[in-house]
């Protein structure tokens, strides 16, 4: 079993108010809200791939993100890891992952876990 960690009660509150847009949420695929628990855990990343997603399908338009947008090495990780958790359209390497700073690691490495096909028993939001 695995525990949910959001980084923030503000990521959580996010993160519940993206997921609250689908219109069917049981239809929408665990690699769809990896991707959101990434946007809603960095500002700057949800700001630029807002306008590629569809918040009430639960899609991601993933073709032109890179090319339409310019990031700095750590948000261009971030997002090229919102894509491959998504659809695999991108690769993220390890050593990419461990070069982050320990919020962002932490938000890359918790968003890999809910992509993973497994049962959670617990969510934490902290206390701001």
């Amino acid at each position: 079993m695995n525990h949910i960690d959001f980084l923030s009660s503000d990521h959580y509150n996010e993160f519940k108010r993206l997921a609250q847009r689908l219109t069917d949420p049981g239809s929408t695929s665990r690699e769809y809200f990896a991707a959101l628990y990434v946007l809603a855990g960095h500002p700057h990343i949800r700001e630029c791939l807002l306008p590629y997603i569809d918040l009430e399908a639960g899609k991601i338009r993933t073709s032109t993100i890179i090319d339409d947008n310019t990031f700095d090495k750590r948000e261009f990780v971030l997002a090229k890891l919102v894509i491959h958790l998504y659809n695999s359209k991108e690769w993220v390497l390890p050593t990419e992952l461990i070069a982050l700073p320990e919020e962002d690691y932490k938000l890359a490495m918790q968003a890999i876990t809910l992509c993973r096909n497994e049962q959670f028993d617990g969510v934490t939001i902290p206390s701001d």
